[in-house]
Order: C-alpha cells, then structure tokens, then sequence
C-alpha cells in the first residue's frame, strides 16, 4: 500500500466522524460509543498498515483521521451544555 492509499483511507474514516459528530437525532452516549468504534477500527488498521509498509507513520494517519479531535469537540459541546444548565 502506498501512502495515496493511506491518506484516501484517512480521509474516509475522517468523513464518516464528522457524520456522527452531526448526528442530531442521537444522544451524546450514542456519539461517544460511535466513536469509540471508529478510533479502535482505526487502531486495528495501524498495524495492519504498519505490516504492509515500513514508512507508515502512525502519528500523521491517526492526526488525517482526526478522530481525537472530533471526540474533543463532541465532549467540550457536553460540557457546555452542562455548565448552562442545559443538561
């Protein structure tokens, strides 16, 4: 696999955060345990890619999938809706 294939790859994973991060029709476990998914499905594809290919950088693919930020974003908006009494 080359690194086109990688980041290809990223970005489908990338594509289908922002698809749960939109979600308004669920609830904020719902998101949490959809993304929790997502990140080991991403874990488990680090070391199949880091086999298939020596220069692999783990660090770049998991920062192009942006999973760790979409999770922050998702738990600041929680944590504004606690604080203004929302929740």
């Amino acid at each position: 696999m080359t690194k086109k294939h990688f980041e290809k790859i990223a970005e489908d994973i990338n594509k289908q955060g922002i698809i749960i991060q939109n979600m308004d029709n669920c609830s904020y476990d719902e998101k949490w345990f959809a993304f929790l998914i997502l990140e080991d499905l991403t874990n488990d594809l680090l070391n199949t890619f880091s086999e298939f290919n020596n220069n692999f950088d783990m660090d770049k693919f998991i920062k192009a999938c942006g999973i760790r930020k979409l999770k922050l974003e998702l738990e600041r908006e929680q944590a504004t809706k606690i604080a203004s009494g929302i929740l």
